[in-house]
């Protein structure tokens, strides 16, 4: 039998949903409670307002996406297939979604001035991915072997020029529904890794 989810979990994977597939601003309070199967006090006991709902979905999805990377990762050894494996989850994600993008990207375009909160908070998701990048490449240079190329490339650059490769390759997939820009990422990775 399935556990019963609590009306805050119902609410939240409900925003996870709308928020993705319509949008934030698209997407109204009443849906959200209709949708959920909760009664319209218990939303509001739990988020007193739609920003506050908005933030603890931001922190949800960071934690679901962490969560989803460092599973992705821990089957491989050494860093440079860990990389390697964060392209390939790209892939699967990016179809999963059918090309939907960055959840994150995505709502950006709603909140337009870049000291909103929803924007600083997923400035920050995209600083701690940036920081994760460095700290497999990091443990990387030691261990793996490197091309000479690469090996002379400072470490920061190196794992900027991934995240960017990253986040580039989701943007444009979503652009051309088409999952070469995550390949050819990946291939350019690989190249940079060798």
């Amino acid at each position: 039998m399935k556990p019963q989810t609590s009306p805050k979990e119902r609410i939240l994977k409900t925003a996870d949903r709308l928020f993705y597939e319509q949008g934030y601003l698209a997407t109204g309070i009443n849906q959200i409670i209709a949708d959920a199967r909760v009664a319209k006090a218990s939303f509001y006991q739990h988020f007193p307002s739609k920003e506050d709902l908005l933030m603890a979905y931001i922190a949800a999805h960071n934690a679901e996406l962490f969560g989803e990377l460092y599973r992705v990762i821990k089957p491989h050894d050494k860093a440079k297939a860990k990389v390697i494996a964060l392209f390939d989850y790209l892939m699967v994600f990016t179809e999963q979604t059918e090309f939907r993008g960055c959840a994150f990207v995505n709502l950006t375009a709603e909140f337009p001035e870049p000291d909103s909160q929803p924007r600083q908070r997923i400035a920050q998701f995209k600083t701690d991915l940036r920081d994760f990048i460095e700290q497999l490449i990091q443990t990387m240079k030691p261990v793996d072997p490197v091309s000479k190329e690469t090996a002379k490339m400072p470490t920061k650059l190196l794992s900027d020029t991934i995240f960017l490769l990253f986040e580039a390759a989701m943007v444009e997939s979503r652009i051309h529904h088409k999952l070469w820009p995550i390949e050819a990422s990946r291939s350019a990775v690989q190249q940079l890794l060798r």
